[in-house]
């Protein structure tokens, strides 16, 4: 991808990042508030996601295919999606 797509997307590094349930909005969440709506109601991404990146992704990769798998099979894609 070149630089010039990327100084066009809306970035936030995992650390950060946390969700609204208000408005479903993924954000800084900047002094615990939404900066979309101003809500406090914000879910951690990080920890949601199982928190850091490990160093050896190796070890990482199974426990993800398996709650990929298993989300899969909860919520399968329509044929219209």
């Amino acid at each position: 991808m070149s630089a010039h797509a990327w100084s066009n997307a809306n970035l936030v590094r995992l650390q950060k990042a946390v969700l609204c349930a208000n408005c479903d909005v993924i954000s800084e969440g900047l002094n615990g508030h939404c900066a979309a709506c101003g809500s406090e109601a914000l879910l951690d991404l990080s920890r949601v996601l199982g928190g850091t990146i490990q160093n050896d992704l190796s070890l990482a990769l199974p426990e993800f295919s398996r709650i990929t798998a298993d989300i899969a099979l909860r919520h399968p894609l329509s044929a219209a999606a």
